[in-house]
């Protein structure tokens, strides 16, 4: 049982390293990752639809899990007269995940080891994967629920560039040796800007807890009323967790200071909380009702204090080389510019919108977050480096005149003795 656990999902011991050609490799690699992908979409609904007695086609969950599969990709679905653009990114996350393992597993089979063989397993994947989504967005449309094929073909191909790239670029140690061509200022503002990315996360994280915890009743209540039935309640949950993600960069948000949004008339900020008519599932009843005002505003302090700890990280990579002054706070200021674009961008995918009217936007405002973490992020780190490299300057320079006291005092010593034996030799 336990080697069942511990076995990989794709083995790479067998068959040997480089027995199959690039594009083989990474058609069955991507072919599995399509099919496992969608499986975990359709499982949930076909589930329920067996749970109510299977009364309907079973064309219906399937389609149903396709919709979830197209908005995982962040593909639009037409549904009536609104747009739904909303990715669950907890499934987002998960079939990025599965891209990359296949991209791994392929780049292994297929012995790559060049540029021109990163791109026979790179490109098929991505042609693989559009086809499928472009079949799946056609087998979608029903009803009044559609999706434009050829969108949703060059959506699933670019999610495949993103995951497969990674993988095939790691297993060759390609990233290993493009990282070490950069120039150290470079490396060092990215290590702050990854180690400001994981604070705010971990500040998005004790909010979400906090938030969920105050409103457990709220949200016990709302479940109750939905009154889903044992398989119903579980498919909430999954659901429930599978939009984790949105909300820890939701929160991350609201620590940032813009908030976020949940509808057009809904405002979730430190400087106020204005709630409209939402829909009444359990992982909205998480939403704060009001804030402890003024207090909630020490909130801030996260990300001020992950702005000093990405200056921290600069400093140790950077300060104590030969490095002038101005490299070293570009550097600090390039880890913020850098956590405020991968903020801005992750903004993005954590909103859109699932409705029309009150919930055409969901989520926060990119460039909104994007400012605020250059000024609670960048800026700290800039002071904290320069703080700290005046330190050192200071502490450098009370060691030089240190050691001219030294000098002089041991010359002064020395000199009456000098006189004295010059004086002796006279007489």
């Amino acid at each position: 049982m336990s080697d069942l656990l511990t076995r990989p999902l794709l083995r790479r011991d067998e068959p040997a390293w480089g027995s199959r050609v690039p594009w083989l490799a990474s058609v069955l690699a991507a072919g599995w990752a399509l099919v496992a992908g969608l499986a975990l979409s359709v499982l949930p609904p076909v589930a329920v639809w067996i749970s109510e007695g299977a009364g309907s086609p079973v064309a219906d969950p399937v389609r149903f899990g396709t919709w979830i599969w197209l908005a995982s990709h962040r593909v639009g679905l037409q549904v009536g007269d609104a747009d739904f653009t909303f990715a669950p990114l907890g499934m987002t996350v998960l079939f990025v995940l599965l891209m990359y393992r296949s991209a791994r597993w392929a780049a292994h089979q297929a012995g790559t080891a060049t540029p021109k063989g990163m791109v026979a397993v790179i490109a098929p994947a991505m042609v693989l994967h559009a086809l499928g989504a472009w079949m799946l967005a056609i087998f979608a449309g029903a009803g009044d629920v559609s999706a434009a094929p050829f969108a949703a073909a060059g959506v699933a191909a670019l999610w495949a560039l993103l995951a497969f790239g990674l993988g095939v670029v790691h297993e060759t140690g390609y990233d290993e040796e493009w990282l070490e061509r950069v120039a150290p200022e470079v490396r060092a503002a990215l290590a702050g800007a990854a180690v400001a990315l994981a604070c705010l996360a971990l500040c998005g994280v004790v909010l979400v807890v906090i938030s969920t915890v105050s409103n457990a009743g709220q949200i016990g209540a709302l479940a109750d009323a939905l009154d889903a039935g044992t398989m119903g309640d579980a498919v909430l949950a999954v659901g429930g967790a599978v939009l984790v993600p949105n909300a820890i960069l939701w929160a991350t948000s609201f620590a940032l200071g813009p908030g976020f949004a949940v509808g057009t008339e809904t405002v979730i900020a430190p400087d106020g909380v204005q709630v409209g008519i939402v829909p009444a599932v359990p992982a909205l009843g998480a939403l704060p009702s009001d804030v402890p005002s003024p207090w909630i505003w020490a909130v801030l302090l996260g990300p001020v204090l992950a702005g000093v700890v990405s200056g921290l990280l600069v400093y140790r990579r950077l300060g104590l080389s030969e490095e002038p002054l101005s490299i070293i706070m570009l550097a600090a200021g390039g880890s913020g510019a850098a956590a405020s674009l991968a903020m801005s961008v992750l903004a993005v995918l954590s909103g859109g919108s699932v409705g029309a009217m009150r919930l055409a936007t969901v989520g926060p405002v990119a460039w909104e977050v994007a400012a605020m973490t250059f000024l609670t992020v960048g800026v700290p780190a800039m002071v904290t480096v320069a703080l700290l490299m005046w330190r050192q300057a200071r502490s450098r320079a009370s060691a030089v005149t240190s050691t001219d006291a030294s000098v002089a005092t041991s010359t002064a010593s020395t000199s009456p003795g000098t006189a004295s034996g010059a004086a002796d030799t006279g007489l």
